[in-house]
């Protein structure tokens, strides 16, 4: 019997899973006949200001979004990129549902497809998707995603090779988010925003690398932080808070 969404747990965050409304564990015997049919844009994002993101993403997020630091309600930090300035607004989404940006987070990019944990383990990893997609038919519409023998066919096997993929870095992510909590260089941060109608936003809730404790590091600790390319993320962190002007100017 396939497990349903409150039985598996995401992988990337320690919260329940984004755009995801029925989650269920990929079965040969259930999925067997399942199609697969592209659906163009990503209006299935509209409704969030954030998202999780991955430590080799950085370089290339921090050219279009501003690279924050959340925390989840067991109190561990991890990083997303703000996409909007109110809860409830991707500012990065047309009204079409077309994504504004030359770069599309991972974590976006791997719907309907998620890796999840049976229960609480975190030692094994199951294929799950989103069975709420509107692009998964019976009808034959689109690529199969087994063939007839229960064997996965390329589409499938590219996804399943992404999320795996995926998760090595997710795991890279959580040690670097977790040198960050004990080093203690990361705090709460609250943006005070102004739009060009008169319009005020405060944007709190998420955290930032203090650059005077960065500075106050021992030597050792800072080498470490070079030598392990974690420096680099910081910088790309830090660089990327300047495009909170590009967000400003999007919703202006």
């Amino acid at each position: 019997m396939a497990k349903t969404q409150k039985e598996t747990k995401d992988t990337t965050t320690p919260v329940l899973p984004l755009f995801y409304k029925k989650v269920v564990p990929l079965n040969k015997d259930i999925h067997g006949k399942l199609y697969i049919e592209g659906i163009e844009g990503y209006a299935h994002t509209k409704k969030t200001n954030s998202v999780y993101i991955a430590a080799i993403e950085f370089l290339a997020a921090s050219k279009e979004y501003p690279i924050v630091f959340a925390i989840a309600p067991d109190k561990k930090v991890f990083p997303v990129v703000l996409l909007g300035l109110e809860k409830n607004n991707n500012l990065f989404v047309d009204k079409k549902g077309n994504w504004t940006a030359d770069y599309i987070p991972a974590y976006v990019r791997r719907y309907p497809f998620i890796l999840a944990t049976p229960d609480d383990s975190q030692e094994t990893f199951t294929v799950c998707i989103d069975e709420s997609f509107p692009g998964f038919n019976t009808a034959n519409e689109g690529n199969p995603l087994f063939d007839e023998k229960g064997d996965h066919q390329d589409i499938l096997k590219q996804a399943v090779d992404f999320l795996k993929d995926y998760q090595n870095h997710v795991q890279m992510t959580t040690f670097f988010s977790d040198n960050l909590s004990k080093l203690d260089i990361l705090e709460p941060v609250q943006a005070d925003i102004e739009l060009a109608s008169g319009a005020k936003h405060a944007l709190g809730g998420f955290m930032c690398v203090n650059r005077q404790k960065l500075k106050e590091l021992k030597p050792a600790q800072l080498a470490e932080l070079v030598k392990s390319d974690q420096m680099e993320l910081i910088f790309a962190h830090l660089a990327s808070l300047t495009n909170l002007r590009s967000l400003m100017n999007r919703m202006n």
